[in-house]
């Protein structure tokens, strides 16, 4: 994708050409009162081994799959524009279904809002099915994993050292077997988990749907407690407060607060020091996101008596220089801003010049900035609203406000209700989209809460439900999305007020998506309250830093200081680090549903990965990461295959890492790609 003509200066002069030309504009002729029903197409296609049939409600669709192959009739129909279609799959006896995409995810009933052409690809695979019972650290660990009782064929798998015995640890089912797992320790040693999505350290239940892997990971009573809770580095010092943070496409990371100049930092290199890149406006409480081309777009500050700025300004990680871009019809302190799946850029929310809260939303477009004059919201203090975009390729609202709502960004905007929260204060928590359509809220309000609540927007009429909540009530906290697709909430405090400093939490919580259950991990020695931030790291770690420069804070005794979490995925049972799968080369671009080849020595013991959109963080909200979950087929001996994401809407256009997991959870390096048409 080509760089937004609204980011250099040559869109700025045709920004304001337009504007001028606009201003003579003849009166248009009075449209036509009868318009014509639009009529827009559904497309249903298939992948897989298997037999299925997807129907559609309103009747149209009724496309029977054989063999992952469509029928040539009953597959496509048109639906008047704006209608949603809900489609569902149902498996010929002795298939599964696997799942949807393309416009929808997931295998539950796919929702599809016709307000353009649409293409939805269903996975049915043919049974029965294989599942083996492998180790989660070779080498060490003793048990036994046991399928439930009355079950044929049985599971009775004895681990011992770490290998799984040579007979009892595999069964082949029907498809659509309801298996559940259990698994217990021998004397001496404890069960550590499944190294499984959606399986936890209890029981590990789920329908047989595909040849499967699972992991079971047994350990020494007593083993370290890096493999349970991970461990924090010590401490280092930054030269300025990190309250802005960003993972560069280059590996490097950008930082900056409001004294000092922004900084450069190379985590492959920490001991190199920092870098300094001076500011060219004072960014400070702006807004910030990559462009599709990797560029990072900063967007509003503040000037004197913290009065919201209408500049703008690009950083090209490649020169390490900032470019300027033209200027937003208000000025803003405190926006969010998001990647549209066309590659423009939605600034909401903040207070102006006037510190009067800005209602209009803008977008960024080839011919300047766009506002939307219909849809005016005030979202107030204190901003920085959690925004993301849904798989209908609208804009989702999650909060602060308790009535969370989709914003239309076409024509001139257009708000509609979703559904209100299960908690209405969730000031200062923090949300973050854990799997396509699908978003966590934790934390937040006054006195902090440590409720969390979850929200699936592929359903045809989303709802928030109530999930178990973390250990530690928090507000201020960062959620950072890791390379195994889990969810890594560090700092914030649980005292009452804006940053009560004696109530801050230094134990990080780890958030299991498949399981919604939280485990405690391993406390950091500094305190991250306002103005603090986290990221995740290409090495799989995380960066958590900043706190203080404001909040009652001074700056003499604000946080200069960073620290590295290891998640517990890097290390085996007994402390030491995992063995970790490499990628020897992988593609440097990924275009929508493109099909793409990784080499890594490891193909063997690979089968899904992540890409994880790159980090741009400030005041407890990642306004860039997104993940999207791959699959990966074996492609020869050092071969795995995968197809990129099906379209932006699911994956914004922009800079991403891509890692690799394999069956014992522990993920690679990750490679900087960029994905986008």
């Amino acid at each position: 994708m080509k760089p937004l003509a609204l980011f250099t200066s040559a869109g700025i002069a045709l920004a304001l050409l337009v504007l001028y030309a606009c201003q003579d504009s003849p009166e248009p002729t009075q449209p036509s009162t009868a318009a014509a029903v639009v009529r827009r197409t559904l497309t249903i296609s298939g992948t897989g081994t298997g037999t299925g049939v997807v129907t559609s409600s309103p009747s149209g669709i009724n496309c029977a799959i054989t063999a992952g192959t469509p029928a040539t009739t009953g597959c496509s129909a048109r639906f008047n524009e704006g209608v949603t279609v809900a489609l569902t799959a149902r498996p010929a006896n002795g298939h599964a279904f696997g799942g949807w995409a393309g416009s929808c995810s997931g295998t539950g009933v796919c929702s599809v809002k016709m307000t353009t052409a649409r293409a939805v690809s269903a996975l049915f695979r043919k049974g029965p099915f294989t599942v083996r019972i492998s180790s989660g650290t070779t080498g060490v660990g003793n048990g036994r994993v046991r399928s439930q009782a009355g079950l044929t064929p049985a599971i009775n798998c004895a681990i011992v050292d770490g290998t799984p015995a040579a007979t009892g640890c595999s069964a082949r089912y029907p498809a659509n077997t309801t298996l559940t797992l259990t698994a217990t320790a021998s004397a001496g040693f404890v069960f550590a988990g499944w190294r499984s999505p959606g399986c936890g350290t209890g029981n590990c239940q789920f329908a047989v749907i595909q040849n499967l892997t699972v992991p079971a990971t047994f350990s020494r009573a007593g083993s370290s407690t890096p493999a349970i809770q991970g461990r924090w580095e010590p401490a280092f010092t930054t030269p300025v407060v990190a309250v802005h943070v960003h993972q560069l496409p280059t590996g490097l990371v950008l930082f900056w607060g409001d004294t000092g100049e922004a900084q450069l930092w190379d985590p492959a290199n920490p001991g190199a020091g920092f870098t300094r890149v001076n500011k060219t406006f004072r960014i400070y409480c702006s807004g910030h996101t990559f462009l599709p081309d990797g560029r990072l777009l900063v967007v509003g500050g503040t000037s004197t008596g913290t009065r919201g700025l209408r500049l703008a300004t690009i950083f090209d990680p490649s020169s390490r220089s900032w470019n300027p871009a033209a200027s937003m019809a208000q000025g803003r302190y405190y926006p969010t801003t998001t990647v549209l799946p066309s590659g423009e850029v939605l600034i909401v929310s903040g207070h102006d010049t006037a510190k009067a809260v800005v209602t209009i939303p803008e977008v960024g477009t080839s011919r300047g900035w766009r506002r939307l004059t219909a849809a005016p919201l005030s979202i107030p203090d204190p901003y920085y609203p959690a925004m993301f975009i849904a798989p209908n390729g609208q804009v989702f609202l999650a909060g602060f406000p308790g009535t969370t709502r989709y914003l239309d960004v076409t024509g001139t905007g257009r708000w509609t209700t979703v559904a209100n929260r299960r908690v209405a204060d969730r000031r200062l928590g923090s949300a973050v989209m854990y799997a396509p359509g699908k978003i966590l809220y934790a934390g937040g309000g006054d006195p902090p809460t440590a409720s969390a609540e979850v929200i699936d927007l592929n359903a045809s009429a989303p709802v928030w439900q109530t999930v178990p909540g973390m250990a530690f009530a928090r507000r201020q906290m960062n959620a950072t999305l890791l390379a195994d697709g889990e969810v890594l909430v560090t700092g914030g405090t649980g005292g009452p007020g804006f940053n009560d400093q004696a109530g801050a939490a230094h134990r990080a919580e780890l958030w299991d998506p498949g399981t919604k259950s939280w485990s405690t991990m391993a406390p950091e020695v500094k305190v991250r309250t306002y103005h603090s931030a986290a990221l995740l790291l290409p090495s799989g770690q995380v960066l958590s830093t900043g706190g203080g420069e404001g909040g009652g804070i001074t700056y003499a005794n604000s946080e200069f200081s960073a620290q590295l979490f290891n998640p517990p995925y890097l290390f085996e049972p007994d402390g030491s680090l995992a063995a970790r799968p490499s990628i020897t080369s992988a593609p440097s671009r990924l275009s929508y549903g493109q099909a793409f080849t990784v080499q890594t020595p490891n193909a063997g013991s690979v089968t899904r990965g992540n890409l994880i959109r790159l980090s741009s963080v400030t005041h407890a909200f990642n306004m860039s990461q997104v993940v999207y979950p791959l699959t990966f087929a074996a492609d020869g001996s050092t071969g795995l295959r995968a197809t990129a994401p099906t379209g932006p809407s699911l994956a914004p256009p922009g800079p991403y890492m891509l890692f690799l997991v394999n069956v014992s959870g522990v993920p690679s390096v990750a490679k900087m790609v960029t994905v986008g048409p």
